[in-house]
């Protein structure tokens, strides 16, 4: 139970994370694209035109929510591990969240808010963690198991 209360902790710090990252101007997709040109640039990296540039920043901001609410999702599954439906509770609360900051986001300048971040990036990297994490349980479950001679 008192785990369980860490790792609660440890999501909401997290969403207090990605709430300030929002709020930054350095997470403009004109920001990464320049810092992007700018590393392009400084290690002299040759054959990368701007619409090579273009693509790296738009893999590196897709990516990123992959990531960052793929995390989020497996702190909330922690969080509610004991019960049934964790992974589902953990894919809703991930998603729901997102949503808000998406919203939230709309009101940051320079930045855009985009329905199509959480339904695609978002909610994905959600899935496919709470995905490997279920795989992952099962497999060390089955391990453990076949241990026991069961």
């Amino acid at each position: 139970m008192k785990k369980r209360k860490w790792w609660l902790l440890a999501a909401i710090l997290w969403m207090a994370v990605i709430f300030t990252f929002t709020q930054l101007p350095l997470s403009t997709g004109e920001n990464t694209s320049g810092a992007i040109e700018k590393i392009v640039k400084t290690e002299h990296v040759s054959g990368v035109d701007h619409s090579g540039i273009e693509l790296i920043n738009l893999m590196v901001r897709k990516s990123t929510h992959v990531l960052t609410f793929g995390f989020l999702a497996f702190l909330l599954w922690k969080s509610f591990e004991l019960y049934r439906f964790s992974y589902v509770i953990a894919w809703v609360l991930t998603v729901l969240y997102a949503m808000t900051d998406e919203y939230h986001q709309s009101f940051m300048p320079g930045r855009v808010s985009s329905l199509k971040d959480v339904f695609i990036y978002d909610s994905t990297g959600a899935f496919l963690v709470l995905l490997i994490t279920f795989l992952v349980k099962r497999k060390n479950r089955l391990k453990g198991n076949k241990l026991r001679g069961e």
